[in-house]
Order: C-alpha cells, then sequence, then structure tokens
C-alpha cells in the first residue's frame, strides 16, 4: 500500500511540478500569442521577420554548443560543491562560444551573405548567445534544486518584458524584433541570477581540480550531447538560413513569422515537459521505463494533433483581414508546416531519455543523420536552381519536401527511444 502511495505522490509531483511551468510559460506564450499580430499589422513587415528568423536560427545554432551542455549535467550533481564546479567549466565555455559568435557576425559581411546585411548583427547575435547560454545554466541549477515554481515566474517575466520591448522598439526597424527579445533573456537571466544567489554564495567556490574532477564527470554531455545539439539545430535552422540566402525576403518573412506561430505553441509544451520529464526519470524504476514513455509520447501526439488541426478551421480571410495583404501566404504555409511538428514535440519533449539511459552517443548519430537528410534535400534543391534565385513556386515545392523529411525523421526518433529502452531493460 506505501509502495502505491509513493508512486501516486510521485505522479502527482511531476503532474504538478509540469503544469506550474506550462501555466507560467503559458502567459509568456500568450503574451507572444497577443502581441504577435499586433506586431505585425502596426509595428514590422514582412522583411523585418526575415530578419528575425535569420537571426533565431544563427543564435540558436551557436547556443546550443554554448555552454557545452552543462546546463544539462549540473542537474544530475546532488553535491552543491560539484555543480557549482559543472556551473563555472560551462560558464567558461560559453564565454568563449560568444567570442566566436562576435567573430561569424564580424565576417559575414565580408563573404556577401544576405545574412551579413542584418544591422546590427555583430552585436545582437553575441549577446543574444550569451544571454541563451545563462539561461541554460541558471534553469539548470534550479531544476536540480527543484525550483521550479521559480523558474516558471522567471521565464514568465522574460517573456513578457521581451514583447513588450518588442513594441518600444519598433522605431528601431528590423533590429527592433530582434532587440526585443534579447532584452527579454537578460530580464530572465537577472530574475534568475537574482534566485540562485544565495544557494550559489552556500556552494564551496570552485577550483582548479574541482573543475578538473567535474569535468571527467561531465565528458559525455559534451562529447555527445554538444554536438547532436548542434547537429539537430543546424538541420533546423539550415532550411531558414537556405530560404533567406535564396529566394525572396517577404516570402521568408511570411514562413519566419509563420513557424513562430507554431513554434510559440510547441515551445511551450517542449520546455515544460522536457525540463520536469528529465528530472524525474531517476524516479521510474527500470521495467516501467517502456511504458512511462509510451505513455508520454502518445499522449503529446494526441495534444499536438488535435492542437495543429485548429489551423484548418481558420478561414483564410481572416488573416488578411487581422493582419493585412502582405501576410495572406502565411496560413496555408502554416498548415504544410505543421505535420512535421506532432513527432517534433514528441521526440523533443521527451529527449532526455538519451542521456538518462547513458546513450549520448545514440542521440549523435540520429541527429548526424537529420543534418544529412535535411543537408541532401537543399543541396539537391540549389542543383537543381542552376544558380537561380527560388521563385515562390519552388520555395512551397521546397516547403513541402521540408515537411516530409522533418516529420520522417522525427517519427524515426521516437522508434529509436523505443529500442534504446528496450535494449537498456534487457542489460
Amino acid at each position: 500500500m506505501s509502495e502505491d502511495l509513493s508512486k501516486r505522490h510521485g505522479l502527482t509531483r511531476r503532474m504538478r511540478d509540469m503544469l506550474g511551468l506550462m501555466s507560467s510559460a503559458g502567459l509568456a506564450q500568450g503574451a507572444a500569442v497577443v502581441a504577435l499580430p499586433l506586431l505585425q499589422r502596426f509595428c514590422y513587415g514582412p522583411v523585418a521577420f526575415a530578419d528575425m528568423a535569420v537571426y533565431t536560427q544563427l543564435a540558436g545554432i551557436l547556443g546550443a554548443v554554448a555552454t557545452l551542455r552543462m546546463d544539462l549535467a549540473l542537474v544530475k550533481h546532488p553535491e552543491p560543491s560539484v555543480a557549482r564546479a559543472t556551473f563555472d567549466n560551462g560558464l567558461r565555455a560559453l564565454l568563449v562560444t560568444t567570442g566566436i559568435s562576435l567573430v561569424i557576425a564580424l565576417l559575414l559581411p565580408l563573404s556577401g551573405s544576405e545574412m551579413g546585411q542584418i544591422q546590427w548583427l555583430w552585436c545582437a547575435l553575441p549577446l543574444g548567445v550569451l544571454g541563451v547560454g545563462l539561461n541554460g545554466l541558471i534553469s539548470g541549477w534550479l531544476t536540480r534544486a527543484e525550483r521550479f515554481g521559480t523558474m516558471a515566474a522567471m521565464r514568465a517575466g522574460g517573456g513578457v518584458t521581451g514583447e513588450a520591448l518588442r513594441f518600444a522598439a519598433a522605431p528601431m526597424g528590423s533590429i527592433g524584433l530582434i532587440a526585443g527579445r534579447i532584452a527579454g533573456q537578460w530580464c530572465t537571466v537577472v530574475w534568475g541570477l537574482r534566485a540562485m544567489a544565495e544557494a550559489w554564495s552556500q556552494a564551496p567556490k570552485s577550483t582548479k581540480a574541482s573543475r578538473r574532477a567535474a569535468w571527467k564527470q561531465d565528458r559525455p554531455y559534451s562529447w555527445y550531447t554538444t554536438p547532436a545539439n548542434l547537429l539537430a539545430m543546424a538541420a533546423n535552422g539550415l532550411f531558414i538560413l537556405f530560404l533567406f540566402e535564396f529566394g525572396e525576403g517577404q516570402f521568408v518573412g511570411v514562413v519566419g513569422a509563420g513557424m513562430a506561430y507554431l513554434t510559440v505553441a510547441a515551445g511551450l509544451v517542449i520546455r515544460s515537459v522536457n525540463d520536469v520529464f528529465f528530472k524525474h526519470l531517476d524516479d521510474i524504476p527500470s521495467h516501467r521505463l517502456l511504458r512511462h514513455y509510451a505513455g508520454w509520447s502518445l499522449g503529446l501526439i494526441a495534444l499536438s494533433t488535435m492542437g495543429i488541426a485548429v489551423l484548418w478551421g481558420i478561414p483564410d480571410a481572416w488573416v488578411t483581414q487581422v493582419l493585412g495583404s502582405a501576410w495572406k501566404d502565411m496560413l496555408p504555409i502554416m498548415r504544410i508546416l505543421a505535420p512535421w511538428m506532432v513527432p517534433w514535440i514528441a521526440a523533443s519533449s521527451l529527449s532526455g531519455i538519451f542521456p538518462h539511459l547513458g546513450r549520448q552517443s545514440w542521440t549523435l548519430a540520429l541527429d548526424t543523420l537529420h543534418l544529412m537528410m535535411v543537408g541532401g534535400l537543399l543541396w539537391s534543391v540549389r542543383v537543381a536552381m542552376s544558380g537561380a534565385t527560388l521563385d515562390q513556386s519552388g520555395a512551397l515545392q521546397l516547403v513541402r519536401e521540408y515537411t516530409l523529411v522533418q516529420g520522417v525523421f522525427y517519427a524515426m526518433a521516437i522508434g529509436v527511444a523505443f529500442i534504446a529502452i528496450a535494449q537498456a531493460h534487457r542489460h
């Protein structure tokens, strides 16, 4: 009886933690949903959203390796001294990555790339990467302490502030969208640093020896999880970067805004579930892990399918009436893109299963395959273009093919997770 009560208590606690994160993230994402159409209608056109989409992908790719995934590693360290050493290792890696992002942003204009024409990218990209990395480390520290309520509050506050600042920055032009996003991230950083200050001051200061010892424990996260993260972000980012380089700015902006709407909802689920799912995997007996993963993945697939189905109930004319004629193609493009996000939400929300099982190398192999699939698609399109630009018809066909490739990959990733769990249980 006591064992059953303990299981029910554990499940209730996980659900409470996840729902707390989702409700606060829902406030932040709700602010984004309310703000986005107003920003489109009154403040920024498709070209500004094209610049924003490129910045988001570049910051995401660099942010994926910013801390060498020490943000994930420190969650598993119950000892404050080891956790602080891991945090410091991640911070050192982050400073190097920030410097690299500055060099990249300075070199892009010299390369003749269209991306190099984005105003103030040399300043925005390093600040954005640093903000992403600090948020990751702070979230890892607070997740380790199971301070999910604090995380919920700081994410909500930062998200709402960021959206408000995007309106305030509208006179800056295209860069205003990016500046507001970065300012919101740094508000979250400041809030998070204040939240962890007391525990941080009580933890023993790291030394060269303690950082080296922590690094020995955490190396698999850098060797496998970090490259896998980089490959995953690159595979998703290449699509937007390719469109920006070879397509029309108006079309790229519409695609970028459409994906922003889709990822607002998806990000709410992915981030909230991922934090709690990974932290509490240690509470699940190995013989129940397969059923646990299956239940979560099927539930997430059902939830995302119902959410995405709403797109087909929205009349096309509403978009033009609300946002203006410049956005008339956004809803049809969102309908093309939406299906691949169903398996993506489930696979990404539960991706912590691989490091939990010590199968980081599997993640690396999967994401290498992912990059090859997307890269192969874009290479074939580029060859077919024969040096010409991508017209709207060709761009729409690319969106359809990209959706197919993404859907196949993420469905495959879920299947591989089942195999990993089954193998781990047998051993």
